[in-house]
């Protein structure tokens, strides 16, 4: 393909000059590029000569998701178009490496997890929206040396299908096989299904390697315990990602809330929020009424007591912080928040003689306010509370097991 110095893409909206390339794949190559104000970005430009169909509706996923996608740890597609000679493109932002290239000058054993936290948290957020990666191996996640981050890169546009994998394992040399050396037993078989537990198996090859500098093979490999003892109970953890089973492999939360357990406080579930659009962490709140906070729609006035319409039925939390709001507020005599009655969606509150009907609606507004502040802070707590519990639990369970196997092993027969 091959394109020069100086070369234009462009966009809808602006153009990216081409300085040189920086690298190459099975169905295309990336170059480093400048924008309109000089900004250095990354073009990946697919080869029109092995864009198959099945390749160009890939590259239009890749670049669908990766455009909306909100995941810090999932690169991000900034435009896309095509060459002048037909080539369809996409612009990311410039990293500075892979994950192959900090392993090749080594990272150090207290360094792994935090990174590896990185790694799954970006295929995690992808598998919830539905996207198995299928091709993981350290050069397809890339690293940021400034922000200290890790992405994970190339979705949707595996370099083999499955059928052209299993193609390859079979009739190409030593030398093409080193390609799939991350693919998981079932994308090596004739007829297996593969799913995001492909995705799993090449993270524990990863996890292994990113300890012990290779990956493992067969049963006499070198094991974390064997490198960095203190992290020894990661072999385990490794062990069940590598079962050849698919069905038997731990899911990423699992993965997750073991290492958890084991103290590693700086791994977090995630989820979709409320809306199923946006993937979020476990101590982010998505409570439709912080999202959407209550207001009061409409008015009415029937026998000296104002009848106030909410945008939403206020859950007992709610009512709770409205009638006992803290700090200082106003109120007419007989008609402060503690006086408020509420059924369904309708607060009411008696106005008596000498109250400004303005004013009262102004006081209630401000109620609302303010209950809806309390309200977001008590679903907080409670949200942190619940979440201190439930890894508080999970360590529990992980010290009992190991308590009983150092007691099993103690005991001779």
């Amino acid at each position: 393909m091959g394109h020069k110095k100086g070369e234009v893409l462009k966009t809808a909206f602006d153009s990216y000059t081409i300085q040189a390339q920086i690298g190459a794949g099975g169905s295309g190559e990336v170059y480093e590029v400048r924008d309109s104000d000089n900004a250095a970005f990354a073009a990946k430009i697919l080869d029109p000569a092995k864009a198959t169909t099945s390749r160009l509706k890939r590259f239009k996923n890749e670049i669908h998701f990766c455009s909306k996608n909100t995941c810090r740890n999932i690169v991000r597609v900034h435009a896309s178009g095509v060459t002048p000679d037909g080539a369809t493109f996409y612009v990311m932002p410039l990293f500075s490496g892979t994950l192959r290239d900090m392993m090749s000058t080594g990272i150090a054993p207290a360094s792994v997890l935090t990174y590896f936290a990185q790694i799954l948290d970006g295929v995690e957020a992808a598998h919830l929206q539905g996207v198995w990666h299928r091709d993981l191996k350290p050069e397809n996640i890339l690293f940021s040396t400034g922000e200290n981050l890790l992405v994970v890169a190339d979705f949707g546009i595996a370099h083999f299908e499955e059928e052209e994998l299993l193609t390859a394992v079979e009739t190409k040399n030593n030398e093409r096989l080193a390609n799939f050396l991350y693919s998981a037993p079932e994308q090596r078989a004739r007829d297996r299904a593969v799913s995001g537990k492909a995705d799993v198996y090449a993270l524990g090859l990863i996890l292994n390697e990113m300890f012990t500098g290779r990956v493992p093979q067969g049963t006499e490999f070198r094991t974390i315990s064997a490198t960095a003892p203190d992290y020894g109970y990661m072999d385990a953890i490794v062990g069940q990602m590598l079962r050849d089973d698919a069905g038997s492999r731990p899911a990423i939360d699992e993965v997750k809330r073991e290492l958890i357990a084991r103290g590693n406080e700086f791994f977090s579930l995630q989820r979709l929020n409320a809306l199923k659009t946006e993937v979020i962490p476990e101590g982010e709140v998505d409570h439709p009424l912080i999202r959407n906070p209550i207001r009061i729609e409409s008015v009415d006035y029937e026998a000296s007591d104002f009848i106030f319409v909410l945008s939403a039925a206020p859950p007992p939390d709610w009512i709770t912080a409205f009638q006992n709001p803290r700090g200082s507020w106003g109120s007419y005599s007989g008609s402060g928040p503690e006086y408020f009655r509420f059924q369904g969606a309708r607060a009411q509150v008696h106005l008596g003689s000498g109250g400004d009907p303005q004013q009262m609606v102004n006081y209630a507004k401000s109620y609302v306010e303010q209950a809806n502040r309390q309200f977001a802070e008590i679903v907080r707590e409670k949200h942190r509370k619940k979440l201190a519990a439930e890894r508080e639990q999970l360590r529990k369970v992980v010290e009992a097991e190991e308590q009983r196997r150092k007691l099993l092993a103690s005991i001779k027969l």
